[in-house]
């Protein structure tokens, strides 16, 4: 029983101890070095709450809600660059279009470091034209257009393809390119009708600039009426301005300038309303003390990095000392053992050799020793010592040729005939 003890407590309790500390090490250096899993976000759910928010004018919800990916550390780089794409599309609903292409920048930054570069690319460069044509910057348009490979647009979805295929439609008319125009604005609107129905006011938009252009204005009424519908449909404020725009533009283009005036009122109330200078700026103001918070949050958990660091140090200080301690204990123990082995192998070596000079002892005495001389006892003791003729001849102060003698004489008394019957 005391021996199994001893085992536990020599044996299985410091392996023990030493897995666990080596499973401790293990999960500390995996938490500290082990690179953040991507968390599992649904884009187009993402892109759905967003502009559902925006479009309630809750611009800082979404703000706050893409600043929460952002800055969490589970999200990946594509997580992040939908994350700032849809920042991007927030600021631009705002008009404020520095904001909207400073995300735009950082979602390409993080799309770089994605596995969908391709993909990440051509929808900023798609996002980016969008917002050379609000802003009706005809040189950087243009250039842009020229970087696009049609055989990439797979990659954008069908709703930014439809305010793409719009914009190159609204190229195609300022170059009175009416019927390419035309088809343009038709197949964005297939899109839209098939994808999102809610952006169809965009389109219905440039369909009633065309149907100016071409003085019908039955199809500009007709248009007017259908993309103001789907913005009151949908309850989207920035679509119901633009459409009333569009009228003013059609009436002082056909001299109707009273029903110009009257729509020019509903547009500065609506806008009123939007407010979208003093969202935007609000949105600025947030996302300053959401910066600050962001340093905040890094500075904490740069502290928190350092106390692991510090904290895998100790731990691996204490496995390298328990590792020296155990080494030490098995080596001494090694030696306690080998010390034990050989006192038990002298002892049985010794009981052996007692017991053989007792049988000895006991077969001389069978033997008829009367004729043995006391010098024939000594050489015989002498031999079974294992010393050699001349050792014996030095130990009795006598010659070899004596030993010799004695010995022949001895093996004819005791009727043996070499030293090893005798031994």
């Amino acid at each position: 029983m005391s021996i199994q003890i001893n085992y536990l407590i020599d044996t299985l309790l410091p392996s023990m101890f030493l897995r666990f500390l080596l499973l401790i090490c293990a999960i500390s250096i995996f938490n500290l070095l082990t690179p953040a899993l991507g968390q599992t976000i649904n884009y187009d759910k993402l892109q759905e709450e967003i502009f559902v928010l925006n479009g309630n004018n809750q611009n800082e919800k979404s703000l706050t809600r893409l600043e929460a990916i952002i800055n969490d550390s589970k999200s990946t780089a594509y997580d992040k660059y939908h994350a700032y794409l849809q920042k991007s599309l927030t600021y631009k609903q705002l008009y404020n279009y520095t904001g909207a292409l400073i995300n735009l920048q950082k979602a390409y930054q993080e799309g770089q470091q994605s596995k969908h570069q391709l993909e990440t690319e051509t929808r900023i460069l798609v996002e980016r034209i969008l917002i050379h044509y609000d802003l009706k910057n005809e040189k950087e348009l243009l250039e842009t257009i020229k970087q696009i490979d049609p055989g990439h647009l797979h990659y954008v979805n069908k709703e930014t393809l439809a305010f793409y295929i719009c914009v190159l439609g609204q190229l195609e008319l300022k170059k009175d390119n009416t019927v390419a125009a035309e088809k343009h604005f038709d197949d964005g609107i297939k899109l839209l009708e098939q994808q999102n129905p809610r952006h169809l006011p965009v389109l219905y938009k440039a369909k009633i600039e065309l149907y100016n252009k071409l003085k019908n204005k039955q199809k500009a009424q007709e248009a007017f009426n259908k993309g103001f519908y789907y913005a009151n449909k949908y309850g989207i404020d920035i679509y119901r301005i633009t459409m009333l725009e569009s009228m003013i533009f059609y009436y002082v283009e056909n001299d109707d300038y009273k029903n110009a005036y009257e729509v020019q009122k509903k547009v500065s109330e609506e806008r009123r309303q939007y407010d979208a200078a003093n969202r935007s700026g609000k949105l600025n103001q947030l996302e300053k003390e959401l910066l600050q918070d962001r340093n905040l949050e890094e500075s904490k958990n740069q502290k928190k990095v350092t106390l692991l660091y510090i904290y895998v140090i100790v731990l691996l200080l204490g496995l390298i000392i328990a590792l020296f301690k155990l080494n030490k204990a098995n080596k001494q123990r090694r030696l306690s053992i080998e010390k034990e082995l050989e006192l038990l192998r002298f002892r049985l070596l010794k009981d052996a050799k007692s017991a053989d000079t007792e049988e000895s002892t006991q077969l001389l005495k069978t033997i008829d020793t009367s004729k043995l001389k006391p010098r024939h006892l000594e050489i015989i003791e002498l031999v079974r010592e294992g010393k050699t003729n001349k050792e014996i001849a030095a130990e009795l102060f006598i010659s070899d040729n004596t030993v010799k003698y004695h010995l022949k004489t001895i093996y004819d008394i005791l009727e043996v005939n070499n030293r090893s019957d005798l031994m």
